[in-house]
């Protein structure tokens, strides 16, 4: 009987333990980069009618893709990034749905948003 209620109790904390994990991985996904399954290392951002979720996205220099699902605009939409002293880093014109294309980024502080909208703005900071 005790050996039972030692095996319960370590499956308990192993579940806990899990669930924390997998909890705290779906909280940082947004503000973080990670490693998508298909190994295309990437950040997520959403385009809603209050601009880009979430406001702010870390992630090393070097190259990275930036993956934006856009929820509200129909028809083709430019984004862009820029860099802190305003030169264009990069610039693409997309359609409705997602899009994603690939970045290299120095350290620094860059900042996404759709030309026509300015004050919907993504703050990416390389470090």
């Amino acid at each position: 009987m005790k050996a039972l209620q030692f095996f319960t109790s370590r499956m308990k904390l192993a579940l806990f333990l899990g669930l924390a994990l997998l909890a705290t991985s779906a909280r940082l996904a947004g503000t973080s980069a990670w490693t998508t399954p298909q190994g295309r290392d990437e950040v997520h951002i959403a385009l809603t009618s209050n601009g880009f979720a979430p406001a702010e996205v870390q992630h090393a220099p070097g190259t990275f893709a930036i993956a934006v699902e856009n929820k509200i605009i129909s028809g083709e939409y430019t984004l862009r990034v820029t860099a802190e002293d305003g030169t264009v880093v990069s610039e693409q014109q997309v359609q409705k749905g997602s899009s994603a294309w690939t970045v290299s980024l120095q350290t620094g502080r860059y900042t996404l948003s759709e030309v026509n909208h300015s004050q919907w703005t993504c703050s990416i900071v390389v470090q």
